[in-house]
Parts: C-alpha cells; sequence; structure tokens
C-alpha cells in the first residue's frame, strides 16, 4: 500500500509540475471524448517511463535513427525519446484535438526535433523514413493489420531493418502471423502487460545482437 501510494504521489508531482509549464502529457483521454470510435481505438495514456528507457537503452540510438510513435497521444513516449540521439522523432495521432496537444506540447518545449501528423495510421505514406517504430496499444486488431501491412510494403520498398517496440501487444499474434516480423525482445512495462521488440532481421543480425550476445 505504501509503495502505491508512493506512486501516486510521484504521478501527482508530474502533472503539477508540467501543469506549472502549461504541459499536458500525463491525463488520459478516452476515445468517445474526441470522437473516435472505442470499437477501432484505445484511449490515449502516457507511456513515458524508465520502462521504455530500458527498452531504449538496449537499442545503440545513434542520430541516424528515426522513430515514429504510431498512436503517439499526447507524446509522452516521444517525450521520452527525445532523451536519445534520434535524428528524428515523430507521432502519428487520428484525434485532431489530441494531436493539436500534442503540438503545443513540443511547442513549449521548444522540440524542434519532434513533428506530429494528424493522420489515419493505415493511410499514412511516409513509413518509409523510419527505421524504428513505437505502439502503446493505440487500436484493436482490424486497424493494426491495416497498419502492418503498410510497415511491411515499406521494408519491401526500402530495404532496412525495421524494429518495432511493441507496448502492451495485444496484437502480437497479428504481428507475428505475418512471417515478416519476428520477435527479438521482450522487457516488462508498468502495468506488466510487457513490451515486446521485434525485427525484419533474425536477432544475430539485428540491433540487439550486440547486447544480447554479452547475455
Amino acid at each position: 500500500m505504501q509503495s502505491f501510494s508512493y506512486r501516486n504521489i510521484k504521478w501527482k508531482l508530474k502533472q503539477y509540475r508540467d501543469k506549472f509549464q502549461g504541459l499536458d502529457f500525463l491525463s488520459v483521454i478516452e476515445p468517445e471524448e474526441v470522437g473516435l470510435d472505442p470499437n477501432l481505438a484505445s484511449h490515449s495514456s502516457p507511456s513515458g517511463n524508465k520502462f521504455l528507457e530500458n527498452v531504449l537503452n538496449d537499442l545503440n540510438i545513434t542520430s541516424k535513427d528515426t522513430i515514429i510513435d504510431i498512436g503517439c497521444g499526447k507524446g509522452s513516449a516521444m517525450r521520452t525519446m527525445l532523451k536519445y540521439d534520434f535524428g528524428k522523432v515523430d507521432g502519428i495521432e487520428l484525434s485532431e484535438k489530441i494531436a493539436n496537444i500534442a503540438t503545443n506540447n513540443f511547442r513549449k518545449l521548444n522540440s524542434n526535433n519532434a513533428k506530429i501528423f494528424c493522420s489515419d495510421a493505415a493511410l499514412f505514406t511516409g513509413y518509409d523514413v523510419y527505421n524504428m517504430i513505437y505502439f502503446y496499444n493505440p487500436f484493436l486488431a482490424v486497424v493494426m493489420k491495416g497498419v502492418v501491412d503498410k510497415l511491411t510494403e515499406s521494408v519491401k520498398r526500402a530495404d532496412r531493418e525495421l524494429t518495432i517496440i511493441y507496448n502492451n501487444a495485444a496484437c502480437h499474434d497479428l504481428i507475428i502471423n505475418t512471417g515478416n516480423f519476428i520477435q527479438i525482445g521482450s522487457y516488462p512495462d508498468q502495468w506488466k502487460n510487457g513490451m515486446f521488440v521485434y525485427s525484419n532481421r533474425s536477432l544475430p543480425n539485428s540491433r540487439l545482437a550486440v547486447k544480447k550476445l554479452h547475455h
């Protein structure tokens, strides 16, 4: 109980700090509040934390790496990603209202390395410039299939290793069953749902290889 209370206190302090700076990364928005179909979209909630950092620490990030958060919400995970040496940190958000909140957050932080696209992720045509993808369970399987199909087309068109970080991997089987991506890593997350890392390369040929081979 004490641990739970301590976490709540820390969370409240983060909210107050953000509010003082005019930021809104942490509040949760249900899909119905912004006119999205709850049968397709999940709620918007933050996932930028030490658990995401644990994954990124293993991926040997350099300025040549680019990442896009699909279903980025208000940009909490992107805020964490900006601590690393990414050449580009972008996000896709379907809700215009939420996308505007995210854009305002990064404007307040003077983050010139972050861009928000207000778009349907299954229709987005700009995936070729990214070599890393992040999901925090943003939508249901019917939408995820279209997005994974887009990613598959992208790596066939622009040959590269594409690393996918999937926090709360509700559509894990769908990704694996495509036959184009394999799971190369598994990490804990805040809610004990787990974070999986996938690649279109086998583990020995992936960016996790050096880290894994030292274990």
